[in-house]
């Protein structure tokens, strides 16, 4: 979508006293307002619903494009008996996850996880259900889905290739140290570290249902 630039140059005088008498609008909005009348009175009708049409298709194109190229995390947390869902503008992977929560339960952050996180926004539950799914689709714009109980002590994560895979948030919490100890590593050196850690201490219990979780939110 191109546009051009319109440059209007006027007294500060005139403009002062414009603004000054302009209600609930700037002057800018109001010259914008006064461009979209004069295409709307001074072009046929045939023209401007075609151009309208064009910058329209034009812009939901752009958002599409957009949208499909976002990289988010999703998080179901449960702490002090209160629970949350929400949506991380971040490409959060589970080495990510593990080095944040790692911070958090030292002390080192804010008071509520989700805090920890400046992009976080709240998502219902059934969008928490949606976001998973899409995840196990493998569509790329899901990068990671846990599932935090701080109270039980566990750290869920979902792999698209095989599920759910719970872990202690006690070895969650070792395993991002040790990869943190040397830090001229790879972040592909640190994750191969992250999983070797937690390779042989999976919890076999399996991650809540998405049934229970609707409720939790």
């Amino acid at each position: 979508m191109s546009s051009r630039e319109i440059v209007l140059w006027l007294d500060e005088r005139w403009y002062d006293a414009l603004e000054r008498h302009i209600k609930g609008e700037s002057l800018q909005d109001k010259l914008e307002n006064y461009l979209d009348e004069l295409c709307n009175n001074l072009l046929p009708d045939y023209e401007y619903e075609q151009i309208s049409k064009e910058i329209y298709e034009e812009r939901m194109e752009c958002e599409a494009q957009r949208e499909a190229e976002r990289r988010f995390a999703v998080f179901r947390v449960t702490e002090r008996g209160e629970h949350s869902c929400f949506l991380v503008e971040q490409p959060i992977g589970i080495l990510a996850a593990a080095r944040s929560m790692r911070h958090y339960v030292s002390g080192e952050s804010a008071s509520e996880f989700r805090h920890y996180y400046a992009t976080a926004s709240d998502i219902t539950p059934e969008e928490y259900e949606q976001y998973i799914g899409e995840r196990m689709e493998n569509t790329g714009r899901v990068v990671g889905a846990f599932d935090i109980d701080f109270d039980a002590g566990t750290f869920d994560a979902l792999n698209v290739t095989d599920g759910w895979h719970r872990f202690a948030v006690r070895d969650v919490r070792t395993a991002a140290y040790r990869t943190d100890r040397k830090s001229n590593e790879s972040p592909d050196d640190r994750l191969a570290k992250l999983l070797e850690y937690l390779h042989d201490r999976e919890l076999t219990q399996p991650a809540p249902s998405m049934e229970m979780g609707q409720t939790m939110c």
